[in-house]
């Protein structure tokens, strides 16, 4: 398992094997799941898990390892990872995402510092739509 549990604090939640929680569970520090939770993750450090952890919510964490079962969307605001023999299904929102050999990941992604939507089409002078426009912070880039 690479080393990727906290980023700053400690792990200080766990959900352990055998351990089923339905409902929200809202972590100020990391947690890791080796049991089972339904519903909604809010977490302002790192998620880590197992891999007899499954996960059926939606998580919004600073960073993610996914070493068991995840279904439900991930928003990520640092990174996610998928390490081999995990599955995800469900869109991910993130700046980085890492998915190891024998990783299983069904949904979409999105990546880097632009949300989806912000794109716009460039018009040339005769109107035609000629390519996308991405702003940035000091100026506008063509694709």
């Amino acid at each position: 398992m690479p080393k990727s549990l906290t980023s700053e604090g400690t792990m200080n939640t766990l959900i352990g094997h055998g351990t089923t929680l339905d409902g929200s569970l809202n972590v100020s520090s990391g947690m890791r799941v080796d049991g089972k939770i339904l519903g909604q993750i809010t977490c302002s450090d790192s998620l880590l898990v197992g891999k007899t952890g499954v996960v059926e919510a939606s998580v919004k964490v600073k960073s993610a390892t996914i070493g068991g079962r995840v279904v439900g969307d991930i928003e990520a605001s640092e990174v996610v990872i998928l390490e081999g023999n995990s599955t995800v299904i469900g869109d991910v929102t993130t700046k980085k995402l890492i998915i190891e050999e024998g990783a299983v990941f069904n949904g979409t992604c999105h990546m880097g510092s632009e949300t989806p939507g912000k794109m716009t089409r460039r018009e040339n002078a005769s109107g035609d739509q000629t390519g996308l426009q991405i702003p940035t912070a000091s100026s506008s880039e063509t694709v």
